[in-house]
Order: structure tokens, then sequence, then C-alpha cells
């Protein structure tokens, strides 16, 4: 049994997490419209990856039918690079012309 992953959390630079926090909601609609079928949720910062970038952490696990857990299929780096380079683009301050 095999599956995309469709899932992600996005977790903020370090020095960025308290804009990240206030612009959370209009990140997560912003993400879903720049990537439409994919769910994305941001969390706290987190000691992972690089403090100074975002993270974006695919969700790799679902459940089957069976009730038994399973991985989906790891996505391409192509693409977790993509999603973090909006999250980059992406204005904080809620300006009309970049924000969501």
């Amino acid at each position: 049994m095999s599956k995309e992953v469709l899932s992600f959390i996005i977790v903020p630079p370090f020095e960025r997490r308290a804009a990240v926090a206030a612009a959370k909601d209009r990140l997560e609609n912003y993400l879903s419209h720049r990537f439409p079928g994919y769910d994305f949720k941001v969390g706290p910062f987190a000691p992972v990856g690089n403090d100074e970038a975002f993270s974006v952490l695919p969700i790799m696990n679902f459940v089957g039918d069976d009730g038994k857990s399973y991985m989906c299929e790891p996505p391409s780096r192509w693409l977790l690079q993509d999603i973090a380079n909006v999250c980059n683009e992406f204005d904080l301050k809620g300006r009309r012309s970049f924000a969501a």
C-alpha cells in the first residue's frame, strides 16, 4: 500500500518565530492556495534543520483501511524546496501584493 504525502508541518526559523506565529493562519492559507491538494500546519520553532531557514516536514505515516500504520512515499526534494521558498517569499507583515 503506497500513498503520496499530502500534509506538511512548517517550522519557522528561530529569529522569525514570533512574526510567523502572528501570521500563522494567513501563511497556512497562502500555502494551501499555492500548493492545491496539500495541507499545511505551521508549528512552533523546534530544534530541527537549520534555525535560519524554514523547515518543511512531511507527515509520512497514515492508517490504512485495515487499521495498520503505513509510510507514505517520500516527497521529492524539489517540492520540499519549493514550499520552503514560498515560505521565505511570504510577506509576514501582510502587504496585499504578497499576502494571501
